[in-house]
């Protein structure tokens, strides 16, 4: 089985971030099938004034990871009912240049909450602004954590139910890079 190269990134900064473990535990659980590279979203404050030539080093750097692999893998909380400020710094930064690293690129998306709908409402944006660059998210498939705190402990997830699902879903994630590289090439 071929492997295919990820770039992953976490929508929340905090050092004991229930989405970064979870992240974590999604990578673990798919090692068999993704090479995964988790990149930091810590990028400068999007400014038109900074693109070509005096991009900042960090941000052509992110920008060649992402055009590079095969799939963006993004685990997010929401924040007052939509995308994390910093995750949506880091997809302006990849989105507003010709030929977008997001150019049909396949996302899948998933998220932890500690209340009842984890994360719903920001994958929702998620999938418009993915759209709006012309990335291929996974459709359907959804991951919405919900009750984190009692999911996710020091060693990542360990919810069965939650593993059975999210081991589902990177089968067919797998399937979805499978088809749009075959696609890409014809």
């Amino acid at each position: 089985m071929e492997k295919f190269k990820l770039v992953a990134v976490s929508g929340s900064l905090r050092k004991a971030s229930y989405n970064t473990a979870l992240l974590h535990s999604i990578i673990e659980l798919g090692r068999d099938r993704f090479d995964v590279s988790v990149e930091s979203i810590e990028l400068p404050l999007f400014n038109d004034d900074l693109i070509d030539p005096d991009e900042p080093e960090d941000v052509v750097a992110f920008k060649r990871s992402v055009r590079e692999a095969d799939g963006f893998l993004v685990v997010t909380p929401e924040y007052n009912h939509s995308i994390p400020g910093v995750l949506k710094n880091a997809i302006d930064w990849l989105s507003l240049e010709p030929g977008s690293p997001l150019g049909g690129k396949p996302v899948m998306i998933a998220g932890a909450s500690p209340g009842i709908l984890g994360t719903a409402r920001c994958q929702i944006h998620l999938r418009q602004v993915f759209a709006t660059n012309k990335a291929n998210v996974l459709p359907g498939n959804e991951i919405f954590i919900t009750h984190c705190k009692e999911k996710i402990g020091t060693e990542g997830l360990k919810d069965e139910k939650s593993i059975a699902q999210i081991e589902k879903v990177l089968s067919e994630y797998y399937n979805w890079i499978e088809f749009w590289k075959r696609h890409a090439k014809s």
